[in-house]
């Protein structure tokens, strides 16, 4: 039970500092990775898309039924063709339902987080409550010791050993700041773009968080300040990412309309499709699950299939 209560602390303390990252966070480019190969995640979510009746596995005649119902949902108006416009109509209808459910469950952890943040139940969050989380977050991910957040610090040892009964879970459709790793920690704390972040330089920006987050600079935070800077954040996320998706779904159209007439035909969306089963299916036996080995991809030019 004890071991059980230090992971949970442990947890809540790096989410709780989801609270700093916003307009003062460093504007560059994320530190993205580099690697195109399939990931089991990116697994977990073809079978969470196409597995009809829930039992783990897609078969190709599940995978047929639900490409057929989607090819159908997008041919608005019946010609028997896809424009731009239906083929993202319809992703954006599918892609709404995710961030909404993912929405809640933020928001639902954010209280959560909340009540975990406030040790002397008091119903309010001091600084000394909110600069103790920040702290073990800090002390987390700086695996050295040496007091700088860098690429030179190895992945914490919960990281390094994941729980094998844990299944993986299929990709998000939201991503929001994360200080569960030193990728996320410079990505949000990172301002003059050096590859490190100090003790100094993090609680820097924890401090301007904390004032900016308390409204009638009581110097604390209450319920209703912590979860509304946060839901404005997160909104504004939503919106970012909608637009990005659906962005990228037009330039999928372009990858999907091989004759380049402006539209996606029946044939064109089922050969993509046949293409994507057969990429999963690495063992050919007509159905995909989580225990067949990952696809590799060898050539640039085939690491992606349009959806």
């Amino acid at each position: 039970m004890q071991r059980r209560s230090t992971a949970l602390s442990l947890f809540l303390a790096i989410t709780s500092c989801y609270l700093a990252a916003d307009e003062n966070a460093p504007k560059k480019p994320a530190h993205q990775p580099t690697a195109h190969q399939p990931t089991a995640q990116g697994k977990a979510s073809f079978i969470q898309d196409y597995d009809l009746n829930k039992d783990g596995t897609v078969s190709q005649a599940e995978f047929e039924q639900v490409r057929q119902q989607r090819y159908s949902a997008m041919d608005e108006n019946q010609d028997g063709q896809v424009s731009v416009d239906e083929y993202v109509n319809e992703y954006a209808g599918r892609l709404d339902k995710k961030l909404d459910a993912e929405r809640t469950g933020q928001i639902k952890q954010t209280l959560v987080r909340i009540e975990a943040l406030d040790t002397n139940k008091s119903k309010t969050i001091g600084k000394d409550e909110y600069h103790a989380s920040g702290d073990k977050a800090f002390a987390y991910i700086d695996t050295n010791k040496d007091g700088v957040i860098s690429k030179a610090d190895p992945l914490p040892e919960r990281e390094r050993k994941p729980d094998a009964k844990q299944p993986v879970r299929a990709r998000p459709a939201l991503v929001m700041p994360t200080t569960h790793s030193v990728t996320g920690m410079l990505d949000m704390y990172d301002q003059n773009g050096d590859g490190k972040v100090d003790k100094a330089e993090y609680q820097q920006q924890r401090d301007a968080a904390f004032a900016r987050t308390d409204l009638d600079k009581n110097g604390e935070l209450s319920s209703d300040e912590y979860l509304n800077e946060f839901v404005d954040r997160l909104d504004r996320q939503i919106a970012k990412t909608r637009a990005a998706q659906l962005k990228q779904a037009a330039v999928r159209f372009k990858a999907l309309d091989k004759d380049n007439n402006q539209y996606i035909s029946a044939a064109e969306f089922h050969a993509s499709g046949g293409r994507m089963f057969k990429r999963w299916d690495t063992d050919q036996n007509q159905q995909v699950t989580m225990a067949e080995a990952l696809p590799v991809v060898h050539n640039e030019k085939t690491k992606g299939t349009a959806e």
